[in-house]
């Protein structure tokens, strides 16, 4: 693993000298990472569960954020690895290699983008960060509710706790879709049973764990919440019966 990003590189193709992208601009969503060797790349969204989970739970940003983010990719499907520096070669260059071989991002079968062995090294961390938020007694999204019909906060106040409230639990769900992703189909729901995830979260937290395996395993959502469905029972149950019925198609 690298240890710093060069801040301007000379194009080993053109010779004109280029900055690494390491993060999103300002108004985008994602960027790219491409190989080394090939030019083949992966899309790193500002709100992929794994870059949230490493800046929430690690405490990274910027180029500690990137050097992560490249650490714990997976390999190329050419076999070589993904960089930010592109293997030393400057956009300008990389954008005429695509244009002139019709180059395609990584394959269109199922290929995880993220080093799950390599991601387990983070594994007691991200566990311990989702046993914290269970732990925690912060106010949730139904205890607000209930401040608000009370009369006990004025509007204003209701809006921006809201606020507060779904951006701590967009974080929340992003790190246990990541946990979900490391603990692997076997034992993830069951683990979210033992620790009480639905108690926390709601139903529908089962919904973003399987998310999470689609990521990682490319087991589709609804495959997951048709095998789990008949292990559950009471509210659980028909709420995500409900939700497979419409995945599936069925409204």
């Amino acid at each position: 693993m690298v240890d710093t990003f060069a801040k301007e590189i000379d194009c080993v193709l053109c010779q004109e000298r280029f900055s690494p992208v390491i993060e999103p601009e300002e108004d985008k969503t994602s960027y790219d990472i491409y190989c080394t060797s090939c030019v083949k790349w992966v899309r790193i969204g500002k709100s992929d569960p794994v870059r949230t989970a490493l800046r929430t739970i690690l405490k990274l940003e910027g180029e500690p954020l990137a050097l992560a983010i490249q650490n714990y990719l997976s390999a190329c499907p050419c076999g070589e690895e993904f960089s930010h520096d592109s293997g030393k070669r400057c956009p300008a260059c990389i954008h005429k290699i695509k244009s002139e071989t019709h180059a395609s991002p990584a394959p269109n079968e199922f290929y995880c983008i993220w080093n799950i062995q390599k991601l387990k090294e983070i594994e007691g961390k991200v566990f311990e960060y989702v046993l914290d938020r269970l732990d925690s007694e912060e106010e949730n999204l139904n205890q607000l509710i209930a401040r608000f019909e009370n009369g006990e906060i004025d509007p204003g106040t209701y809006m921006e706790s809201m606020e507060n409230i779904q951006i701590r639990e967009a974080m929340d769900v992003a790190v246990i879709k990541t946990w979900a992703m490391l603990a692997g189909p076997e034992m993830v729901f069951r683990a979210a049973e033992e620790h009480g995830l639905t108690i926390r979260y709601g139903s529908r937290i089962l919904v973003r764990i399987a998310e999470g395996l689609e990521m990682g395993y490319g087991i589709s959502v609804l495959t997951t919440l048709s095998k789990e469905e008949k292990n559950l029972d009471g509210a659980s149950k028909k709420e995500i019966q409900t939700f497979i019925k419409k995945i599936a198609g069925g409204f």
